[in-house]
C-alpha cells in the first residue's frame, strides 16, 4: 500500500518510512494545496492520509481512498492504522526507505561511508545503508534501540483498546 499524508501528518509519514511504506507527505512537495494532494492520490494509486474532514470528504466523493486519521501523536495515529488494517507493525528499521525523502536505501561497503560519516561512528559499526535519492547514509547506533521501543509502545496501544 502506498500512502500520502497531508500537512498535519509529516511525523506520521516519516514513521510509515521507517516501517518500510512508499510514503510521501505534503511537505515533500512543491505545491500542497488540496487540489493537487488529490491530483497525486489518484494520479499514483496512493490513499490519502489526513485529519482534515473536508479533504477526506472531497476524496471519498472524488473516489479517492482516504483515511481520516484519529489520534494526537504519532503514535496513536500508528496505532489507529493498524488497528484499522491500513499496515502492520514491521521490522524496524525496515531499511527500504528513507524516512526524509521516501527513496530507496542501498547497502553499501564500510569502504564507501570512510570520510562520510563520523570517525567513530566508522569504527564502531560495520553496516551502512545510502539513500539512493538524498544520499542520507545510515547505520545501526543509538537510534536504532529507540525506534524499537517506540515500536513496542505503539503495539501495546494497539493490544490496549482503552489506549488508542
Amino acid at each position: 500500500m502506498r500512502f500520502l499524508a497531508d500537512a498535519m501528518l509529516g511525523k506520521l509519514a516519516e514513521w510509515l518510512r521507517i516501517l518500510g511504506y512508499d510514503t510521501l507527505a505534503a511537505e515533500d512537495l512543491s505545491i500542497m494545496d488540496d487540489d493537487y494532494l488529490l491530483d497525486i492520490a489518484e494520479d499514483e494509486g496512493r490513499v490519502l492520509l489526513t485529519k482534515d474532514v473536508e479533504l477526506y470528504e472531497r476524496a471519498k466523493k472524488e473516489g479517492i481512498e482516504a483515511v481520516l486519521v484519529e489520534g494526537n501523536d504519532v503514535e496513536h495515529q500508528l496505532a489507529f492504522l493498524v488497528k484499522n488494517g491500513y499496515i502492520e507493525l514491521r521490522e524496524v528499521p525496515s531499511l527500504e526507505r528513507c524516512p526524509k525523502c521516501n527513496g530507496p536505501l542501498k547497502k553499501v561497503s564500510k569502504e564507501e561511508v570512510k570520510g562520510l560519516v563520523p570517525m567513530g561512528v566508522y569504527m564502531s559499526h560495520d553496516e551502512f545503508w545510502v539513500c539512493t535519492n538524498c544520499g542520507q547514509i545510515y547505520w545501526k547506533g543509538s537510534h536504532w534501540k529507540r525506534m524499537k521501543e517506540f515500536v513496542e509502545r505503539v503495539k501495546g496501544l494497539v493490544e490496549d483498546k482503552s489506549r488508542a
